[in-house]
């Protein structure tokens, strides 16, 4: 090897320069005075200047066009650092579309800036390429970093996407050197370089290494997103430093809010990569339009009509209200072709009206005749989900109608027109009624320019905001984080299990409010996992290690002592997984009738437990069994994994797995499952507010019932998805229920929607909760209570005495 240092006095300046450079790709793996690799390393830096061509860590220089096939003759000598076979001929052709990408540029800048500080801040615009090429860059410094290079993702989709691409990128197996981790799933080995991973997994990974010794560099994504997990992660990493002088922690994100997180992190440097490609033209309603889903699809009927060739994203808040416009605009381009010829130039109508800033209609031989439709949202499955990166006939229009997934989580080529409802669903948390509520909020102005930005990337594009421009300048700067707008508690019981003694003393960077800080350590007393000196008990740390909300952890604890611990977990699946109801607005009626075969009078908890044994029992043709149930196959299949997860777990911890299920019978003993259900979901019961008898007879509409919450008096009614408000046809409705969570749809009011029927005197078995009648705020409950509670000492003398004792 040495003798490649003196050769190049004899060579042409152009092979001199190459031979040096395919020295160092074999230098690597063999030694060779410190002198001459200092030389090599200055060669590679000068070929960096100059724009030479990277792969993986051998650089090539970019040969005279008369030579052009110099670097195909010596291909052979550039091998993958990773597998150390020669790369493939799609690495290569994915390396030419990683160059262009602006992040490249910024390659060395960004190699270097993180090999030597502790932090790095990072602010990538929108298609900048900095997730997915980052982490790679990172991974190429072996030497300066051997253990393993994280990136943390704010979604489950996010990750396992990004890691998929870029194990193509790295030429090597998903799995392998490029793995992912997410709850309940997870791909990777001991030769895993590069995971992509969601905070929560990350957090949990803490629990039994606080010290992440596995990790070299954590790359925190989507920081400006705020979540909860985003900020605990940013706080452990923060006390991490201290203890690991060597560890490196990146903060990456699109739209940060650089001078708080740099007062956050003083000192730490700041690298800025470019990202929009192209100009987007930026439109606004002169008008605010009263319904958005209907504005949206009238928007993308006008935009196929009259706009150039170019695929169209478009934002709402959820899966239901994307059904809908997917459906909407089946039904309206199944006929365009025929009415386009009379109503390209006719005014647009409906909520849509208004919209003026649409082109005069295009060149038929530039419009596409063709338009595919394509929903995006957590609970597809992953088959669907890559329907949105599939490329079509170039005669066809994409659509795709995504949440905010899309903003920031996944970057699909070709789009060039946005549609942007404005608005996202965000969990808020009522911290003087206790009660956490989800409902459709205004996005932030962040938000709108990471939109706006999806647009642009391949020509100029446009972006069509479906609000007015006075509403625009009302909107947040910045996302309101979720620390500072939900409910903690599941946060608390994470911090003190990892052995921060006192919570509020956590370095947030937004602290939570004392009144939230305080709910939390409320419930937590109440559910037995942290004793009267606020210091986690043996129970709490049994619910910590459980990956589900505190209520289904403490469900899944206790519901051993009422013989049902497996059935509990089915349950929780359940919940955990998401709806696994499939709601075509076209087929609501058929739907209706088949999701009639599982419904059952004692509530939505049963009725999700007989779903979920009727898809187990089913699972060799479960496609075809979701289909004509109209179930979920994605979300039953996730509530398998998850249903055989917690029962590894509960079995770790030595919690009875033993179940009520007569299979042959269909039969479950749905007096215990309710039972371990009110065990953890104990504070979230209510009681049906007395009216006229005749309002209160079978048949009559349920949804015009209201039930109190017995913990803060607030008031809701069933939805009419609920299977108690189906089951009313038949029975009076239940007195007492326990449900999950109450619901904010708008101005309609507030709804139960998981619910299930319980019994006045099981209340006062499960919790002091209902000892202490103090606690409840309204009156006529209390009395109620107060009632059954002297019947129930009337029926137990022995156990009313002890209580008194």
């Amino acid at each position: 090897m040495l003798s490649w240092v003196k050769i190049p006095m004899l060579l042409h300046p152009a092979l001199h320069r190459l031979a040096l450079l395919f020295c160092l790709s074999c230098c690597k793996f063999c030694t060779l005075p410190t002198a001459h690799l200092m030389a090599l390393k200055r060669v590679r830096e000068e070929a960096a200047e100059n724009g030479e061509v990277g792969l993986g860590d051998t650089l090539v220089s970019q040969l005279p066009k008369k030579r052009p096939d110099m670097a195909a003759c010596t291909s052979s000598s550039a091998l993958s650092p990773f597998t150390r076979q020669p790369f493939s001929a799609r690495y290569r052709q994915l390396l030419q579309s990683r160059q262009r990408l602006p992040v490249f540029e910024k390659r060395h800048l960004i190699q270097e800036t993180v090999r030597t500080n502790a932090v790095t801040l990072l602010v990538g615009e929108t298609g900048s390429g900095k997730t997915t090429q980052v982490p790679h860059f990172l991974a190429e410094l072996q030497d300066a970093f051997t253990g393993v290079i994280a990136c943390t993702q704010p979604r489950r989709i996010a990750a396992i996407s990004v890691a998929t691409r870029v194990a193509e990128e790295m030429d090597v197996p998903l799995g392998a050197h490029v793995g992912y981790h997410v709850r309940f799933d997870s791909r990777q080995c001991d030769a895993t370089r590069v995971l992509y991973m969601t905070d929560g997994m990350l957090l949990r990974e803490a629990f039994t290494d606080s010290d992440l010794q596995k990790y070299s560099v954590v790359v925190v994504d989507e920081a400006h997103e705020r979540t909860i997990d985003t900020d605990v992660v940013l706080g452990l990493l923060k006390r991490l430093l201290t203890r690991r002088p060597l560890f490196r922690l990146v903060v990456m994100s699109a739209t940060l809010d650089v001078a708080k997180i740099q007062s956050y992190f003083p000192g730490a440097p700041l690298v800025h990569v470019s990202g929009r490609m192209h100009d987007v033209d930026v439109l606004y309603m002169p008008h605010p339009v009263r319904d958005y889903v209907e504005a949206t699809v009238s928007c993308v009927l006008q935009l196929h009509e009259r706009e150039p060739a170019g695929d169209i994203l478009c934002f709402l808040t959820g899966e239901a209200e994307i059904e809908r416009a997917v459906a909407a605009l089946h039904q309206a381009l199944g006929s365009s072709s025929a009415a386009a010829s009379k109503e390209q130039n006719a005014p647009t109508q409906g909520p849509g009206k208004g919209l003026t800033v649409l082109n005069t209609p295009a060149d038929d031989l530039a419009r596409p005749t063709e338009v595919v439709v394509v929903p995006l949202y957590g609970s597809l499955s992953l088959q669907e989900q890559q329907k949105v990166f599939a490329t079509y006939p170039p005669n066809t229009r994409k659509v795709v109608v995504a949440t905010n997934i899309a903003e920031t989580s996944v970057t699909i080529d070709g789009i060039v027109y946005v549609v942007d409802c404005g608005y996202q669903k965000q969990s808020l948390y009522n911290s003087e009624a206790r009660v956490d509520y989800l409902l459709p909020a205004v996005i932030s102005k962040a938000s709108a320019e990471q939109r706006t930005g999806r647009a642009g990337r391949t020509r100029p594009g446009k972006c069509f905001r479906l609000f007015t421009s006075a509403d625009f300048a009302t909107f947040p700067d910045q996302t309101h984080p979720e620390i500072l707008r939900t409910n903690i508690v599941n946060t608390v019981l994470l911090l003190l299990t990892l052995g921060v003694a006192n919570p509020c003393e956590f370095p947030f960077i937004d602290p939570p409010s004392d009144q939230g800080m305080s709910d939390a350590f409320y419930q937590l007393l109440y559910f037995g996992a942290v004793d009267d000196g606020l210091q986690l008990t043996d129970f709490g740390r049994r619910m910590a290690v459980l990956p589900v909300d505190v209520c289904l952890a403490r469900m899944l604890l206790m519901a051993p002592k009422h013989g049902c611990g497996a059935d509990a977990a089915v349950v929780a699946a359940m919940l955990e997984a998401g709806n696994a109801f499939s709601r075509p607005p076209s087929r609501l009626a058929e739907a209706r009738e088949a999701h009639a075969r599982f419904d059952n009078a004692d509530g939505d908890h049963v009725a999700l437990f007989r779903v979920f044994h009727a898809y187990f029992k089913n699972q060799q043709n479960g496609k075809r069994f979701c289909y004509e149930n109209y179930l979920r196959h994605q979300t039953l299949q996730q509530a398998v994994q998850v249903y055989k997860q917690l029962r590894r777990l509960m079995s770790q911890l030595m919690i009875p797995v033993q179940s009520t299920y007569i299979p042959e019978r269909e039969y479950v003993d749905t007096v215990a499952l309710r039972k371990a259900v009110l065990e953890g979901f104990f504070t979230q019961v209510a009681f049906l507010t007395p009216v006229a008898p005749i309002t209160h007879r079978a048949g009559a509409d349920p949804t015009t019932r209201v039930y109190r919450t017995v913990r803060d008096a607030l008031s809701a009614t069933l939805h009419r998805q609920s299977v108690l408000a189906a089951a009313h046809k038949l029975r009076a409705l239940p007195t007492w229920i326990v449900f999950d969570r109450l619901e904010v749809q708008g101005d309609s009011g507030t709804f139960i929607r998981t619910a299930s029927a319980v019994e006045v005197g099981w209340l006062l078995d499960v919790s002091d909760f209902y000892t202490d009648l103090s606690e409840i705020p309204d009156g006529e409950i209390a009395q109620v209570l107060r009632r059954a509670r002297e019947v129930e000492s009337s029926a137990h003398p022995c156990k009313a005495t002890r209580e008194s004792v």
